[in-house]
């Protein structure tokens, strides 16, 4: 999988090296905070409003996050909001330690790291077109998918069994440490492209909306941001109280629910050496949408799901299809859109994208406490099974992304 055409380069041995050891870090966190808010709260309710204010930000902050990156120098804002997100982290354990640690203060902070992390993510995915040559996007966003999918496989293990041996609060700490190495990493990247942006004459709000029309007349990108801003109510709602589900309808322990993430990474691990190797082969679009279906059908199995076991099935239905596409969905928009005007387009991609997870992971944690969190599950899978079907007439469309980008450029 990893050609040594790549693996050759600085960049990516810095990139990569970098990035695996905050991913670890993330997973660590995004079992230790849901995990921590059922210790403080035991309510569905109150894990929905962590999500909700965990998520709101990639709704607002991604749009300002892909000006900042079209007019910034993009290491700097990397370099920043990493160790900004490290500090952040750090401070839970830190308020525990005083004794004064309440709920109000675990969303705060999460609200604040979550605004960090979508500028984080927003520049991250931006850059990358400036410190890899075109002909190996595809090879770097696979491999970047890949290092994201296996700290799944190993940081949801390891968050586990840690949680039940050092406690919730170290954890988040080590998280807190992770986020160090990527920081310093990105002072070393080389980039092929000038990195700091000429100055503009126009204005941020005319720079966001000539990035607005870009994506609303694209022909391929355009449609499928509206598809993902519909079926990611389905994907909300999971996220969400994955957690919640796993504690209050299996039973299971940390180390359980560690195992089923980690189950599901290897998957996830096996779906993106698929798209690594067939990802330029066939009709994209088309495996695309078949993607959003499967993973709908994942999501309706979680709701019959009985032992850990069953849930990893139905957790690694759902989750791999959703890794393919997302590595189909970055490599497509690095190949469309010019890299002057990719920060915009990028922000608002994630904006749209992310739109409605807070929202719906918000209104199913306030449901799960009148109606069978199994009962919604089903519901939203099949939904969102028919909403991708109903876009299907997209699998027509010209399936040469580099030249129906120039037909919409």
């Amino acid at each position: 999988m990893f050609k040594q055409s790549i693996w050759r380069e600085q960049n990516a041995i810095l990139y990569f090296s970098g990035t695996a050891l905050s991913k670890l870090g993330d997973k660590f966190y995004i079992i230790a905070i849901p995990w921590l808010i059922y210790e403080l709260t035991q309510s569905a309710a109150s894990m929905g409003v962590m999500f909700f204010v965990q998520t709101l930000p990639f709704i607002f902050v991604s749009p300002i996050a892909g000006v900042l990156a079209d007019r910034f120098p993009r290491r700097k804002l990397l370099f920043f909001s990493a160790l900004l997100q490290g500090s952040l982290a750090g401070i839970i354990p830190l308020i525990h330690m005083l004794g004064v640690l309440h709920i109000w203060h675990i969303y705060i902070i999460g609200f604040l790291i979550a605004c960090t992390g979508a500028i984080f993510s927003v520049v991250n995915s931006t850059v990358v077109p400036q410190l890899f040559k075109k002909e190996k996007l595809m090879k770097v966003n696979a491999t970047h998918q890949f290092i994201d999918t296996s700290s799944v496989l190993f940081g949801s293990m390891l968050a586990g069994i840690l949680i039940s041996q050092i406690g919730v609060y170290h954890v988040l700490l080590l998280d807190a440490i992770s986020f160090l190495p990527i920081a310093v990493s990105i002072l070393f990247l080389k980039f092929l492209v000038q990195e700091v942006p000429s100055k503009r004459n126009t204005n941020s709000w005319d720079q966001l909306k000539a990035g607005a029309s870009f994506l609303k007349n694209h022909t391929i990108l355009g449609p499928f941001t509206l598809l993902v801003l519909m079926v990611n109510v389905a994907n909300g709602a999971l996220i969400s109280m994955l957690i919640y589900f796993s504690r209050e309808k299996l039973f299971l322990s940390s180390e359980e629910i560690g195992w089923v993430y980690a189950g599901a990474a290897i998957a996830q691990v096996a779906a993106i050496a698929f798209v690594n190797y067939r990802g330029d082969k066939g009709n994209p679009i088309r495996i695309m949408l078949l993607n959003i279906m499967i993973s709908a059908v994942g999501i309706m199995t979680v709701a019959f799901s009985w032992n850990w076991q069953t849930l990893l099935l139905a957790i690694a239905i759902q989750s791999a299809p959703v890794i393919m596409f997302n590595v189909l969905f970055k490599t497509m928009r690095q190949k469309l859109v010019p890299v002057s005007i990719f920060g915009r387009v990028n922000g608002l991609i994630s904006m749209l994208g992310l739109g409605t997870l807070p929202l719906a992971g918000f209104l199913t944690g306030m449901l799960a406490e009148i109606l069978d969190i199994r009962v919604i599950f089903l519901v939203l899978g099949l939904c969102s099974l028919l909403v991708t079907w109903s876009f299907s007439w997209l699998s027509k469309l010209n399936t040469n992304v580099e030249e129906a980008g120039r037909d919409s450029a």
